[in-house]
């Protein structure tokens, strides 16, 4: 019973041989494989960066806001946009900025 294989479905030899011979065979590819007695050697490059958008300081970065607008308006928007080559949001941005500019060219003459 002691020399009867241990799992004779492993490939080749391995198939063959008892938990002993499997056992000290699995310590001799442990020993040739193992780091923990290695020289540990920092790497000379750095981690690379994540995948995506790079981060974007505070005063930079975008809120998504959500506006109600009729269907006609909207349209009317989304034609614009298109021939001006602005996306609807660029549209809008570019809206606000004229109008805050208009509010404050209007207090400063007044």
């Amino acid at each position: 019973m002691k020399n009867k294989p241990l799992a004779p479905s492993l490939p080749a030899q391995f198939g063959r041989m008892t938990r002993e011979q499997l056992d000290a065979e699995s310590d001799r590819y442990n020993a040739e494989f193992s780091a923990t007695r290695a020289k540990r050697v920092p790497n000379a490059r750095p981690h690379p960066r994540k995948r995506g958008r790079p981060p974007k300081n505070a005063d930079e970065k975008a809120a998504r806001v959500l506006i109600t607008m009729t269907p006609q308006i909207l349209a009317a928007a989304d034609a614009a946009a298109r021939r001006e080559g602005l996306t609807r949001a660029g549209l809008v941005r570019q809206a606000v900025l004229d109008w805050l500019a208009r509010k404050s060219r209007s207090r400063k003459s007044a």
